[in-house]
């Protein structure tokens, strides 16, 4: 009798509620997925000659709603890497402006803002990297 009553409780509570679990999470696993595939995209790409990154273990990558303001229910993607170069701000911006880097959904926007030039020589050069999709039911981006 008691195996019957935890079988029902089971069928009636738990499994309803794990499959709510999976309904909910399925949409922030694939925007996980999503956004872990855009980093890699973008850290794979080839860095302009004279650069090296500046923090290897200090990267930015977000996932969220409004990441640059705004208003709506659309999911953004953006990865930040920190670089320093001994290329002119033209030569730098040159290599990123043709950068077909996929986002997450669309091509990815490239933006590039750029710090004072330090005692060796370098400057500190932000490149940014963004996507957006309308929101598909993940949570975070409604």
């Amino acid at each position: 009798m008691v195996r019957v009553v935890w079988v029902v409780v089971a069928v009636l509570v738990v499994i309803p509620l794990v499959g709510l679990f999976v309904l909910v999470m399925n949409p922030v696993w694939r925007d996980d997925a999503r956004l872990e595939a855009f980093y890699e995209r973008v850290a794979a790409y080839p860095l302009p000659p004279g650069s090296r990154e500046a923090f290897l273990q200090d990267r930015d990558v977000t996932f969220g709603k409004n990441l640059v303001g705004g208003s709506g229910s659309y999911c953004d993607y953006r990865v930040r890497i920190t670089l320093e170069t001994s290329l002119s701000p033209e030569e730098f911006r040159r290599h990123y402006e043709g950068a077909a880097i996929a986002g997450a959904e669309h091509k990815a926007m490239i933006s590039v803002y750029f710090g004072e030039v330090n005692s060796t020589g370098g400057r500190r050069v932000i490149v940014e990297a963004y996507d957006s999709h309308n929101w598909d039911w993940d949570w975070r981006c409604y």
